[in-house]
């Protein structure tokens, strides 16, 4: 699209009141569609091309790449959401026998422990939750309570002011 460049501003154009003027629009004449690369063969063409095998002569093969013969410590990075995650009995071993021996020797026997625990620490917090409920919905009442009692002063107050207009007629 471009301008046309036959088109000729109105007379009664008025640059102030109609803003400044542009010519419409036309097709572009010249325009033949979307543009492409014509394709043209290759006589060279070998096919995709593949990476050389080519020998590393400083390589050499770690038989026992995961084999340590001593372990000092153990590093866990652990993102959380809810605190209160405790960590214990780590064991790095690669035989599934000992592995399932101290599984049985440690987490077996703190198994139900743990679990009471966490009823123990969810029940508290149910509690304290309930117990600032009820403060709040006590501190709710006493303000509707007290908004009542200025209510009904205002209206005892108005009822006095017309009993004695009252008195007076």
């Amino acid at each position: 699209m471009g301008a046309d460049p036959d088109a000729e501003k109105p007379d009664d154009w008025d640059d102030e009141d109609d803003g400044e003027w542009e010519a419409p629009l036309i097709r572009n004449p010249d325009y033949k569609g979307e543009w492409r690369a014509t394709k043209i063969d290759n006589p060279a063409y070998k096919g995709p091309w593949e990476h050389p095998m080519i020998a590393n002569p400083d390589y050499v093969e770690e038989k026992n790449v995961g084999v340590y013969s001593d372990i000092a410590g153990v590093g866990i990075e652990v993102w959380q959401v809810k605190a209160g995650t405790v960590w214990d009995n780590i064991l790095v071993t690669d035989s599934e026998a000992e592995a399932e021996e101290f599984r049985k020797a440690t987490c077996d026997n703190c198994a139900e422990a743990e679990k009471e625990a966490k009823k123990a620490i969810d029940d508290a917090a149910k509690a304290a939750e309930e117990a600032k409920r009820a403060e709040e919905e006590a501190a709710k009442d006493e303000d509707e309570d007290d908004d009542d009692d200025e209510k009904d002063e205002d209206e005892d107050k108005d009822l006095d002011e017309l009993d004695d207009k009252k008195d007076e007629l």
